[in-house]
């Protein structure tokens, strides 16, 4: 029996900013190159900086967090493709990378 299950692994931030797309309410964006509009149900590679996707979060996460399992479940189901990384797990390291990289300069 198939089920879902959240699992941790230990990945380079850099690697998953240069395949991530991140969806919003209706549209998508590159994480790399921050190219917006995208159709996360069909788009395969940012047309901007052609950066394959590999991996996908949801900023519904954050506003909805009841329903994280039901988003992703859902959108699953239209890209099975994808690797799902958790949102708030994402602008927590992202953050505090950018947060570092300031005050070291």
């Amino acid at each position: 029996m198939k089920t879902w299950l959240r699992v941790w692994a230990e990945k380079e931030l850099s690697e998953i900013e240069k395949h991530l797309l991140i969806i919003g309410d209706s549209q998508g964006d590159c994480a790399q190159c921050r190219e917006l509009g995208l159709d996360y149900k069909t788009v395969k590679e940012c047309p901007s900086c052609h950066a394959t996707f590999e991996y996908v979060t949801c900023r519904r996460f954050e506003s909805n967090p009841g329903e994280r399992f039901q988003i992703v479940k859902r959108l699953s189901q239209i890209r099975n493709d994808l690797l799902w990384i958790d949102y708030d797990d994402y602008k927590k390291i992202t953050g505090r990378q950018r947060a570092k990289e300031f005050f070291s300069d």
